[in-house]
């Protein structure tokens, strides 16, 4: 009796137990077409079985595994025949035949040569249609990285002749280039044509189009478009917004795409109701609902007052507590009822919480930084708050929780998953700066550093970076070893060691700083931080210039600062990098020397301001500010050069040199101040998703005295900027002019300033 491979692996699945103890009487080999011959040492080089062997279905799948990875074959499979005193078995392939050549049409884009490279055949390779088709993703993506996206490939394998090669015809139909040169808004749009591309997953074209690939044409991307931008509006509260169907048309050199927008009117809210609550009062419940009667009826806003009701009772134990919402659409009037009906459950607890998924990173790392503990009351917002906490940790991928519930009702297990990412880091580049030149570095970090913990190092949730940065005008090495929750406690310990050698401070001098510093840190509130550190520093002022003034001479060589700095912070923005409301105010004062000793006693106070206001259509208002001082106390009797304040360049007032607003000497030098007051505005645009415009003014002074608030030789600039925001290399490009400068500083023209990084 025969079978064929199908029936065979379920004959093997359903009588394995007999067949085990069934005796191989003979091996066999056949093509799985007839009348082509096959090659029976090649076959019989990867089976396993041997005659009188007794029979084993998990040896013959190892061995039909085997044969298929050796690429010979576009089948493979096994049969059985009863016999006398055993089984036949036998093998069943089939060979791909050999190519005996390769020839390409239709590539008028590329060249059909380099196709062919391409595709990595070679002649006498062995092939099939599936194996070819494999080859062609490679050719696929370089005619996608050229926004050819329809590309459609024929293949023709001719039969195999007697001696078993293929003739391989490979016909190209390149379609026309997909890239998107433009997208447009038909209809009262309400927004600005940046603000939806910005929410689109499809893009246009841009300068980088060529290296990145934005631009091409994703119909699939699109569709989903329509949806994001229907939500988008919906949050306005238009709720019947209606995206589409896009339109398509070629305007030569690319394609314009035209997404109509139908908005119809905003509905507002006629009324909030809340049903099915006992516990607590419809008019409570309400006040947690984000909108108003009479308001916009935003739909992000309705399903939050959902989630704000649900929060309600989650804070107080009820975490079986389900909220539904319903939305009533009185379309003639715009008007809108939100009826929120509430399943209140009952008072839960936790019995156990329980960590899972972390490998490397110690349970008492996980465990400081969540606010549940067993015992509690069952408190799913606490829960959200400490799978948050752990993924700003910076080191784990994921953290979410899991309800488990107990034998007892009510009663849950709060389980922590955890997904461990990786924590060590190493990087290196190249930057530039207006101030320090070209600059390149190399850093090695690990976010999940042990101290405690050799030889892995790893688990203890430390951080431990090392960085080295050389230039034409600078050499820094930065060793910093950060310990959160020292002894045991809410505090930050940092530890950082340094050399900075600097030879952009002036064109008379070059200074190093060689040193220590100890920190601590200590979260006040949820925005304020208060801290403290301890410096200790060589400063040496080397390489003066022969003509350089008597302030800067008097400090050439060695000296040894011991210091104490405090601050306290607050910050409310709503992105670190790129911010667009909220600001953040830092106070600090410090002194040196004195009861600390060595060779300088000074103190300083200082203030320091910056804000983010939006105004419309995304533009951003950004106002910032500082003020400083600093004074000699005890056995000094001035501040040293390297102590006393300036201004100017890309970060502070961009009209003028790096550290050429300050007061000047009888030669003219910049000598610095004992007093800095600086302000800033600056207007940004979006131009597209990396691209923003920007418009800014600066102003500052500074005195020779400490604490002299006077203005009378102020310096101030304006002018037009370019932000470029790509993810690790933020670029800022200003022009500005002198709007008002003292007598050391006039100059009638513009200057060209340019920054990598951000500015806070």
């Amino acid at each position: 009796m025969k079978f064929r491979p199908l029936h065979f692996l379920l004959l093997l699945i359903l009588l394995s137990p007999v067949l085990r103890a069934v005796e191989i009487v003979d091996i066999q080999v056949r093509s799985q077409i007839p009348g082509r011959d096959v090659e029976l040492s090649a076959v019989k080089a990867f089976v396993q079985p041997k005659i009188n062997d007794e029979y084993n279905p998990a040896q013959v799948n190892q061995d039909i595994r085997s044969l298929q990875e050796t690429g010979r074959y576009a089948y493979v499979g096994a049969e059985i025949q009863q016999a006398a005193g055993g089984i036949i078995l036998i093998y069943v392939v089939e060979e791909r035949p050999r190519l005996r050549s390769i020839t390409v049409e239709g590539a008028e884009h590329f060249s059909n040569e380099k196709v062919r490279d391409w595709m990595e055949l070679n002649l006498s390779d062995r092939v099939d249609i599936p194996l070819v088709m494999g080859k062609l993703e490679k050719v696929r993506e370089k005619y996608q990285k050229d926004f050819y996206t329809g590309v459609d490939f024929e293949v023709d394998l001719t039969p195999p002749d007697d001696e078993g090669f293929t003739r391989l015809t490979l016909t190209i139909d390149e379609g026309p280039q997909r890239k998107v040169k433009e997208i447009r808004f038909p209809g009262r749009i309400h927004y600005t044509r940046t603000q939806l591309k910005r929410v689109m997953g499809q893009k246009e074209t841009w300068i980088l189009s060529a290296f990145t690939g934005r631009g091409k044409l994703d119909e699939s991307q699109l569709r989903q478009d329509l949806s994001t931008l229907e939500e988008m509006y919906r949050r306005q509260g238009y709720l019947d917004a209606k995206a589409g169907p896009y339109k398509i048309e070629d305007i030569g050199g690319g394609l314009k795409v035209s997404v109509p927008i139908t908005p119809y009117d905003q509905y507002l809210v006629n009324s909030i109701q809340i049903e099915g609550n006992t516990l607590y009062p419809s008019s409570l419940l309400g006040a947690q609902v984000p909108l108003q009667v009479g308001g916009v009826a935003a739909s992000d806003k309705i399903q939050g007052g959902r989630s704000k009701i649900r929060d309600f009772y989650n804070n107080r134990g009820f975490s079986e507590t389900r909220v539904t919402e319903k939305i009533l659409l009185t379309a003639e009037e715009r008007r809108v009822d939100i009826i929120y009906t509430v399943n209140e459950g009952r008072v839960a607890k936790i019995r156990d919480v329980l960590i899972r998924g972390n490998t490397r990173t110690k349970d008492e790392v996980i465990r400081r930084e969540l606010l549940v503990y067993p015992g509690d009351v069952l408190n799913e917002v606490l829960a959200r708050k400490s799978s948050s906490r752990l993924r700003n940790l910076g080191f784990l991928d994921s953290a979410n929780y899991t309800l488990l519930p107990t034998d007892d009702p009510g009663v849950y297990d709060v389980e922590f998953e955890i997904q461990e990412g990786r924590s060590g880091q190493f990087l290196a580049g190249v930057g530039f700066s207006s101030e320090d030149k070209l600059v390149g570095f190399v850093e090695l970090s690990q976010g999940n550093f042990d101290i405690g913990d050799p030889p892995s190092f790893t688990g203890g949730g430390q951080k431990l970076k090392t960085r080295l940065q050389l230039g034409t005008e600078r050499r820094d090495i930065d060793i910093n070893y950060v310990r959160p929750w020292f002894f045991n406690r809410r505090l930050t310990l940092s530890v950082t060691g340094f050399q900075n050698d600097s030879r952009f401070y002036s064109d008379d001098y070059d200074q190093r700083n060689t040193g220590f510093s100890i920190g601590i840190r200590k979260a006040l509130s949820t925005r304020w931080r208060g801290g403290v550190t301890y410096t200790l520093e060589e400063i040496d002022v080397y390489d003066v210039d022969e003509d350089a003034s008597e302030v800067i001479a008097m400090e050439e060589g060695k000296s040894m600062r011991s210091g104490l700095d405090f601050s306290v912070s607050r910050d409310s923005r709503n992105e670190v990098w790129i911010p667009t409301r909220g600001g953040r105010i830092i106070l600090n004062t410090g002194f040196t020397g004195g009861p600390l000793g060595f060779d300088e006693s000074i103190y300083e106070v200082g203030a320091r301001s910056s804000y983010y206001y939006p105004v419309f259509f995304d533009h951003v208002l950004n106002l910032q500010g500082w003020a400083r001082s600093v004074d000699y106390y005890g056995d000094s009797d001035n501040v040293p050069i390297f102590d006393r304040l300036f201004l100017g360049g890309s970060r502070t007032i961009r009209g003028f040199e790096f550290r050429e607003v300050s007061p000047v000497d009888d030669s003219g030098d910049f000598i610095g101040g004992q007093t800095s007051l600086f302000a800033s505005a600056e207007y940004t645009i979006p131009l597209s998703e990396m691209f923003r415009y920007a418009m800014f003014y600066d102003w500052g002074v500074v005195n020779l005295d400490s604490f002299d608030a006077s203005i009378e030789d102020a310096n101030s600039s304006y002018g037009i900027g370019l932000r470029i925001d790509m993810p690790g290399f933020p670029l800022r490009f200003d022009y500005s002019w002198q709007a008002q400068s003292s007598e050391a500083n006039k100059d009638s023209g513009g200057l060209f300033s340019f920054l990598i990084g951000y500015s806070f």
